[in-house]
This record gives structure tokens, C-alpha cells and sequence, in this order.
């Protein structure tokens, strides 16, 4: 299982991505959950930074099959 450091680098380049590619894709980047942050209290755990990592690269395959 990837470390959380991993996971956050793994978002952050994703995101770096959409940015200087795609940018018309960032204000979709908002739409997508971030159940994490409303638990900060437990702290964020791998599966939910993995699950917003997923969606994140989802967002962009599903951008270059229709573009």
C-alpha cells in the first residue's frame, strides 16, 4: 500500500497536470469530494486520499476519450 506522502505527491502532479494541460478542467476539480477534509478530526487515512486520486485521473481519462 502506497504511503500517504506518496498518495499526496501522486495528487499533487495530477493536479499539476490538469492545471498546465487542462486547464478548462480545473473548475471541475472543486465538484469532486473531499470527504477527508470534513474529517479532520480522525485524520485522513490512505483510502481516501487514494479514492481522491482516482477521481482525479478519472476526470482526465474521461476528458481525453471525448477530446
Amino acid at each position: 500500500m502506497e504511503s500517504q506522502n506518496d498518495l499526496n505527491d501522486k495528487i499533487r502532479l495530477t493536479t499539476i497536470k490538469i492545471q498546465e494541460e487542462h486547464p478548462e478542467l480545473i473548475k471541475y476539480i472543486n465538484e469532486i469530494p473531499r470527504n477527508f477534509l470534513s474529517n479532520s478530526e480522525k485524520g485522513i487515512n490512505n483510502k481516501e486520499l487514494k479514492g481522491y486520486l482516482d477521481s482525479l485521473n478519472n476526470l482526465l481519462e474521461t476528458y481525453a476519450k471525448k477530446h
